[in-house]
């Protein structure tokens, strides 16, 4: 059964035509101060003074910032699929794109009421939260958040029995991941309300992507079987996915996210727990059929009973939880590790006799997942050159 994935929600941005205000800025005299700008990665590198041209020369390109903006607010639903229907990734994108354009020229980037660009986003985890912000940075950082809500929704869709749909879900987690990594450096000095763009928040969902994504890569390993040698790679591979789940815990205990969204961190908590003791449970389980291939029985009986040990206590956690989906996987589980040590425990005594030792290494983690990728060019370049006007 393939191991459930927790997706992004998305935010959802109330209508607010930017032809007017923007254009009012840039012909008013005042306010001619610089403006802090950053990078495609979020960091701060340099100051842009406040463009010198008027609005009649960049009618066309204040035109197609406020359209893909209108576009968004109409077509940015809670619904995942919905939103991918209306070509809604694509349109991200491009907004991204043409945002960091503008902010190249010199257009509002510091969050002061006196531009008039009033930029309401409503809350992902609350819709009838809404936080306002006068800055083009917000809305590049809100865009960001949905481009990785997306991208984690059609992750969560892929056929993962092929490896064709385990290579979808790894690049798209891997980039989802790579997306917050640079929305929470973009968001470090800025000073949002809303939970949603918290560096906990963002720290939790980086690491659940990766996490995510480990464990495809493990998925995909896995699949149609193992050689003798692969049961050790297998092993370390599942076991990375258990390390990067327990990070994804770590951050959801977060205090912040414990007191706003006391629900959802709990089974955020519950979620990690059990992936990361199903995870553990598998490397062992994996290091024991290595053993057995080795003919090295008494460390397989070793390693078969941390096995079913871990699967216990995750047996133990699924049914108490709130959340059980899992609790058909770990049943699972602990009869085929439980029914392997018996017949282990019994060839032993009656024909290899072998000594069963106490202390065991701890098994390795190998972490394939990329993280920090550069953003897509679709993010960084528009579909046609903008500014040309500009030398």
């Amino acid at each position: 059964m393939p191991p459930p994935s927790l997706v992004l929600p998305l935010k959802v941005p109330v209508r607010h035509d930017l032809t007017q205000p923007l254009s009012e800025w840039l012909d008013s005299e005042e306010n001619p101060a610089t403006y802090q700008d950053t990078n495609a990665e979020g960091n701060l590198s340099w100051i842009v003074p406040k463009p010198s041209f008027k609005s009649t020369d960049c009618r066309e390109e204040i035109l197609r910032l406020a359209g893909l903006r209108n576009t968004l607010s109409d077509i940015l639903q809670e619904s995942h699929k919905a939103s991918l229907e209306s070509r809604s990734l694509e349109d991200c994108n491009e907004y991204h794109a043409t945002l960091l354009e503008f902010e190249k020229r010199g257009f509002p980037t510091v969050d002061e009421e006196s531009n008039g660009v009033a930029l309401t986003w409503r809350g992902a985890f609350s819709t009838r939260s809404e936080e306002t912000h006068y800055s083009l940075l917000y809305d590049r950082a809100c865009t960001l958040w949905n481009v990785a809500a997306l991208q984690s929704y059609v992750a969560s869709t892929a056929d993962l029995t092929t490896k064709d749909g385990c290579k979808m879900t790894i690049s798209l987690s891997q980039s989802a991941a790579s997306i917050l990594s640079t929305l929470r450096q973009l968001v470090e000095n800025e000073d949002y309300m809303t939970v949603d763009l918290s560096k906990s928040l963002l720290a939790f969902w980086e690491k659940l992507l990766l996490a995510q994504g480990q464990l495809c890569i493990y998925r995909m390993s896995n699949l149609g079987g193992s050689t003798v040698r692969q049961h050790t790679t297998l092993a370390y591979l599942v076991q990375a996915a258990a390390s990067i789940y327990n990070e994804a815990l770590s951050a959801a205990q977060d205090p912040r996210l414990e007191s706003e969204l006391p629900k959802q961190a709990k089974e955020w908590g519950v979620h990690c727990k059990n992936q990361s003791l199903i995870c553990q449970s598998r490397a062992v389980f994996h290091i024991a059929i290595e053993h057995r291939l080795q003919k090295e029985h008494g460390q397989e009986i070793a390693r078969l009973r941390q096995c079913v040990q871990t699967l216990k206590e995750a047996h133990g956690f699924v049914k108490t939880s709130a959340v059980q989906s899992q609790l058909q996987e770990v049943e699972g589980l602990v009869k085929m590790a439980t029914d392997r040590l018996k017949h282990a425990e019994e060839d032993n005594r009656k024909i290899y006799l072998d000594e069963v030792p106490r202390d065991l290494p701890e098994i390795r983690a190998q972490t394939m997942v990329k993280q920090n990728q550069p953003l897509a060019p679709t993010m960084t370049v528009t579909k046609a050159p903008m500014f040309a006007f500009v030398s």
